[in-house]
């Protein structure tokens, strides 16, 4: 079984170049060459599989066994004529102390003849100790000869090869100048995906030309000739799973996201999708209108950044995806796919709408967020079946993303807690929402996570259930209590209309019942941060849903841009719901869009909502007003234009009476100093609320003078509502809220 690894002393001295070229040469000779990559790794071997022609496939000793290693190997190596496996950094570098994970462990084990290739810029006879040295530090490993690279001319390769024949016994089997046609392009990730190179093809060809003039492939097809034998292996590449007749156990569709902006997959993943039974039905996010008849989705990694305008462009895909993961879709989606399932994603000056299934937005960064190997715990919120119930609840994978998330909704669950690596925040990863796996981590099915399995067995599961009504519908029946036929009312008729609609605190059993008609019938809902996920379950799925931001001092949109994308809408003739947290009218900026709509003559419409002071109050137990202890209540904001909160500080300091502050919680301190400068007594009783009416609530109360330092001990954050008054001395009485026991679905 002829075979060799090619590797280097260092990062970046060249060798996946040199060993695209010695595959497509080879290849090129009329050998069937078996490319392998060590190492996590997407884009190598995607340039690999081009040059030879077929899947490449990856030996990972920190994610592998020594005996999957094997197996892998001697699988794909018994069908081809020469196995070739380009290592990552160098020889032997790896995570262990030990070296056990090493490139060099991966040579021993599978005894490979070792290539080293050299990057000699700037060296003559210092190559001697340097090849003496990598020979000496472990004599179990056959450096078997070395390829020299970045050459600056004629006279410096005959240097280095009178260096090297005079001071060692290593063979020169190549001396590659330094030529701009072998440069693979290269940007934020590493090397440029071959699928979006547009002449791919024809690059890998000058590549194994210019390689086949410059290196002895005689002599590298000798050397990996010369291998010891292997034990001949009993492992098979896996048949193709033929299709059985309906059934529970028939072939499940699975949609595999798969271009330019998508394409990170392991080879031996997608054989274990077929040998479980799945049909993979490639689509294009970039170009198709809408989905294949899928059963469930599989969105793998990539670069949406880069394709991020295309991919809002196809607003039809979009929404169709969306409406799928809504009606109960299986979806798994890694690190890309995570980003396209978000609502914006962000990116130097650009914001781009995303698919809008996951609450959250995502935010790319100029250094990496997340980068290696990760170990995962499996938490009780993991919706796979087998996974859930794991006796062994690690995951192994890894992760490499410059990306980080923003405005997650509070509800979101996780399937996996971090031990090693930084997934959503250094602490989750696996976003579970409906049917929806998302995650930062890559896994790999054959590396031990065994998630194929799990996946199918999911699909399966979720395809034979009986099905049920759509939520949406349902709570709609339940909400107006009303026959089916009356539920769901026709689609707003006429030119174009803007609905203003207050979404209220959070609970969606607090939204008005005209909120939920619009809800239902709008073409497009533009929606800000304070909008809960509970109140996004009643948007019809086949409507457009447009983030807006509105977060304190991080708007995603800034408010002239909103305004002039509400006028846009609706002289598009569509039927447009604007919805904001609370009440649109009280804190909301609502006045300022609607005299930008009524400067265009365009109609609209005020659906007001239970606005925060009313709601958070009533759910903490705190009376805004008591003729015991206060006649009035004041609504303030605590957060200004300029970001300051220079209040009318004599008006917040009459006795008898309740002030209810907004968006003050950045400001607490100077509201609650000033407040006492100003005449207000310091154990006047405050209270901060955090998510007021959702399961998350957080009452803490205090008094002026240590509220500040009790908040900051709670780790309190936005929203919150910050109530001051004898008022609050009522709340320990009153409090009926408790979230851990109130069932609030009355319905």
């Amino acid at each position: 079984m002829s075979r060799l690894l090619v590797s280097a002393a260092h990062k970046s001295s060249g060798k996946t170049t040199i060993t695209v070229g010695l595959c497509a040469a080879l290849t090129a000779q009329g050998l069937t060459v078996q490319a392998f990559k060590k190492g996590p790794d997407y884009i190598d071997p995607m340039w690999l599989a081009q040059a030879s022609g077929r899947d490449c496939f990856n030996l990972d000793p920190y994610l592998m066994t020594a005996e999957a290693i094997t197996a892998c190997f001697m699988r794909h190596a018994a069908q081809a004529d020469i196995s070739i496996v380009e290592g990552n950094k160098g020889l032997y570098d790896g995570l262990a102390l030990d070296g056990s994970n090493s490139n060099a462990a991966l040579a021993e084990l599978l005894d490979l003849p070792v290539v080293l290739v050299l990057d000699a810029r700037g060296m003559t006879r210092g190559i001697a100790p340097l090849i003496l040295g990598y020979q000496a530090f472990d004599p179990r490993i056959r450096i078997a000869g070395v390829i020299l690279n970045q050459l600056g001319g004629a006279r410096h390769e005959a240097k280095l090869r009178a260096v090297i024949e005079h001071y060692t016994d290593v063979t020169v089997l190549g001396a590659i100048a330094q030529d701009p046609r072998l440069a693979l392009v290269e940007r934020h990730l590493g090397l440029m995906p071959s699928r979006e190179h547009a002449n791919a093809a024809q690059h890998v060809q000058t590549i194994g030309r210019c390689i086949a003039e410059q290196v002895d492939l005689k002599k590298i097809l000798q050397l990996a000739a010369d291998a010891a034998p292997l034990p001949e292996s009993v492992y098979r590449v896996p048949p193709v799973v033929p299709r059985v007749s309906p059934g529970p156990e028939s072939v499940l569709r699975i949609g595999l996201a798969r271009d330019k902006a998508f394409g990170f997959y392991y080879p031996d993943d997608l054989l274990a999708l077929q040998a479980a039974g799945a049909e993979i039905v490639p689509f294009n996010t970039l170009q198709d209108a809408c989905l294949p008849d899928v059963d469930a989705l599989f969105i793998g990694g990539g670069f949406p950044e880069v394709f991020m305008s295309e991919l809002q462009a196809n607003v039809a895909l979009r929404s169709n995806i969306r409406t799928a993961i809504e009606a109960g879709l299986p979806v798994y989606a890694e690190c890309g796919g995570l980003m396209y399932l978000a609502r914006t994603l962000r990116w130097k000056a650009g914001v781009f709408n995303m698919v809008g299934a996951l609450p959250l937005d995502v935010v790319m960064h100029e250094r990496p967020v997340g980068r290696g190997y990760v170990e995962l715990h499996t938490t009780a919120d993991a919706p796979w079946p087998v996974m859930a119930q794991a006796a062994t609840p690690t995951v192994r994978g890894h992760e490499f993303h410059y990306s980080s998330l923003e405005n997650m909704a509070p509800e979101l669950k996780f399937a996996y807690r971090v031990v090693r690596g930084h997934g959503v925040d250094g602490q989750r990863d696996g976003i579970v929402y409906r049917n929806v796996l998302a995650s930062y981590a890559h896994l790999r099915s054959a590396a031990g996570s065994d998630w194929v399995a799990q996946f199918v067995n999911f699909v399966r599961q979720h395809k034979n259930a009986p099905a049920a009504p759509a939520a949406v519908v349902t709570r709609t029946l339940l909400l107006n209590d009303k026959p089916a036929a009356d539920a769901v009312k026709p689609p707003l008729a006429g030119s174009g209309r803007v609905y203003l609609v207050g979404a209220g605190p959070g609970d969606p059993e607090l939204l008005t019942l005209r909120a939920v008609r619009l809800l239902q019938q709008a073409d497009v809902i533009v929606y800000d941060h304070l909008v809960s996920g509970a109140v996004l379950d009643f948007v019809s799925p086949g409507a457009e849903r447009i983030y807006a931001g509105k977060r304190c001092n991080a708007h995603t949109m800034p408010q002239e841009q909103i305004n002039a994308l509400l006028v846009k809408l609706a002289l598009e003739g569509k039927q447009v719901v604007r919805l904001k947290g609370g009440d649109p009218f009280i804190f909301g900026r609502g006045g300022e869009e609607l005299q930008a709509l009524a400067k265009h003559g365009i109609a609209f419409e005020v659906v007001p909502g239970v606005t925060a002071a009313s709601a958070v109050s009533s759910y903490a137990g705190i009376p805004l007003t008591h003729r015991d202890f206060a006649q009035s209540c004041l609504f303030v904001t605590g957060h200004l234009k300029d970001g300051t909160a220079d209040l009318d500080w004599p008006s917040l300091v009459k006795l008898h009476q309740t002030v209810v502050i907004y968006m003050g919680l950045g400001g607490l301190a100077e509201i609650c100093h000033q407040m006492i400068v100003h005449g207000a007594a310091p154990e006047l009783p405050i209270a901060v609320v955090q998510d007021g009416s959702l399961a998350t609530q957080k009452v803490v109360v205090g008094t002026l003078a240590n509220m500040p330092e009790r908040v900051a001990r709670q780790g309190l954050r936005s929203p919150c509502l910050t109530i001051i008054g004898e008022v609050v001395k009522l709340h320990e009485a009153l409090a009926w809220f408790k979230p851990e026991l109130t069932n609030t679905t009355l319905y």
